[in-house]
């Protein structure tokens, strides 16, 4: 009965450790498609912040082309006020997105070739300025010069924009692949805590189902002991009385 008792308590322990390693397998694995989730999350954001820097930066010598073009037409400084500070405000956004892409050399490698542009689109609407300022009209070949630059600035920015969303892209492939398979790791992980859980469940009871009937047949066993002493102590009590016709019957003793 000790050695049930035992195994019913081995089975139990075992049971629950098992249960408990599944279940905290599900946490695990609960836990880093979290960390996944923020992760692809983080990255999304990385990217808008890219992008946003990029179109902004495209846009502000946009405004400073348009201003440009304005003074050259009419010759009234008030259509220089959206070139006025963009220079200041394109490198702002410059040194933004080339920070933010710190870790991405093939980004890096097109920032050089980003700064000749602007530098190169700015020296240009200064050029003209100047030359308005001056009385002298701009050449048509510095003009288109100019346009050239605008539509390679264009291109790099579009080219490095491209290239994050292709990044993002494949993040995301990958978080969504392990954040599919979750539910599945999570949902077998639950399946097995429970089939294992009713396994050791039924394997106790029927450890007690043996106890207590190895119990019941112990304890029928003990009563027939005590009959067949009381049945042996009476014979021998007559017997001590002098009685020796008594005799003991075979089945008296079952």
């Amino acid at each position: 009965m000790r050695k049930n008792y035992k195994n019913a308590k081995r089975n139990l322990i075992f049971g629950f450790g098992t249960s408990l390693f599944v279940l905290l397998l599900s946490s695990v694995i609960s836990y880093l498609s979290i960390l996944q989730l923020l992760d692809s999350q983080q990255w999304v954001d990385h990217t808008s912040q890219v992008s946003s820097s990029l179109e902004n930066l495209i846009s502000r010598m946009k405004d400073a082309e348009t201003g440009q073009r304005g003074y050259l037409l009419t010759g009234e400084e008030t259509f220089l006020e959206p070139y006025t500070g963009s220079k200041e405000e394109v490198f702002n956004f410059y040194n933004a997105a080339q920070q933010l892409t710190s870790d991405n050399k093939s980004q890096q490698n097109d920032f050089p070739l980003l700064k000749k542009l602007i530098d190169e689109k700015f020296n240009i609407i200064e050029e003209t300025i100047i030359d308005k300022k001056q009385g002298r009209s701009s050449t048509i070949s510095t003009l288109v010069r100019g346009k050239a630059i605008m539509d390679s600035a264009r291109m790099v920015i579009k080219t490095m924009n491209d290239r994050e969303v292709k990044l993002m892209v494949i993040r995301n492939a990958k978080m969504n692949k392990f954040a599919s398979l979750t539910p599945v790791f999570i949902g077998f992980a639950a399946l097995t805590a429970l089939l294992m859980t009713l396994f050791f469940y039924r394997k106790v009871q029927k450890n007690n189902s043996m106890a207590e009937k190895l119990g019941m047949e112990l304890s029928e066993k003990k009563k027939t002991m005590e009959r067949q002493i009381d049945k042996i102590s009476d014979v021998a009590e007559k017997i001590s009385n002098g009685d020796y016709s008594v005799r003991i019957d075979k089945r008296d003793l079952l």
